[in-house]
């Protein structure tokens, strides 16, 4: 039986996240990200759980067998989408040995915006210290500039946020990615989406891109 695999790939802060979800709605398939693989620690054997309890980095082989055991579940027998997976070229090679099958009709969508883009969105982000509050100077100001709308605390930038924080993920993001681009684009599977529009807009681009791909029609 064949399956509808869709990857979802984009820089920090470029939406990816928010459109595989919406994707996971219109389509009816689950949304499977790393954070949701992460969290499914007690699914591993000991010997990884200590080793990510203790704060050592998580690597391939345990990413792998979290997707391959949540790829066990019954909610994926007809297609599934993968939000920040692969992340290199070793889970790029694990997907299509492993998990693809020669049955499964496969796209990736990225989510395409601009470094100057993602500078923008992340670093006019601002956290409320005290109340969790989450703010942005642009999208989502406070009511007074600099203080918490609930609890009067000011604000602050989050460590990740600072732009040599950014230009490290960004130079990480396009290290990385690239070389999976070029497989992807070389299979016939990569999708581009302009992710510099409004949210709905770019769900609307992805839709209509997967509208003549393998029956997916627009609802």
């Amino acid at each position: 039986m064949s399956r509808h695999i869709l990857f979802f790939i984009g820089p920090p802060a470029s939406g990816k996240g928010t459109q595989a979800e919406l994707a996971a709605k219109y389509y009816g398939w689950p949304a499977i990200s790393s954070g949701d693989l992460l969290r499914r620690l007690a699914d591993l054997p000991k010997k990884y759980q200590a080793a990510i309890q203790a704060g050592h980095l998580v690597d391939d082989q345990i990413i792998n067998d979290l997707l391959k055991r949540r790829l066990a579940q019954p909610d994926t027998k007809s297609g599934f989408i993968l939000d920040g997976y692969p992340r290199n070229s070793s889970q790029f090679d694990y997907a299509y040995h492993h998990i693809i099958t020669a049955e499964d009709k496969v796209r990736a969508l990225e989510i395409k915006v601009s470094d100057e883009e993602v500078y923008r969105r992340l670093g006019g982000r601002r956290f409320c210290p005290h109340c969790g509050a989450g703010y942005h100077l642009i999208y989502k100001p406070s009511k007074r500039e600099g203080i918490c709308d609930y609890c009067s605390t000011k604000l602050e930038k989050r460590p990740d946020d600072k732009p040599q924080v950014i230009t490290e993920r960004l130079k990480l993001y396009h290290e990385t990615m690239e070389p999976l681009k070029v497989l992807w684009q070389k299979r016939g599977e990569l999708i581009t989406i302009n992710g510099e529009q409004d949210i709905a807009a770019v769900h609307q681009d992805v839709v209509a891109s997967l509208a003549q791909w393998s029956g997916l029609s627009p609802q």
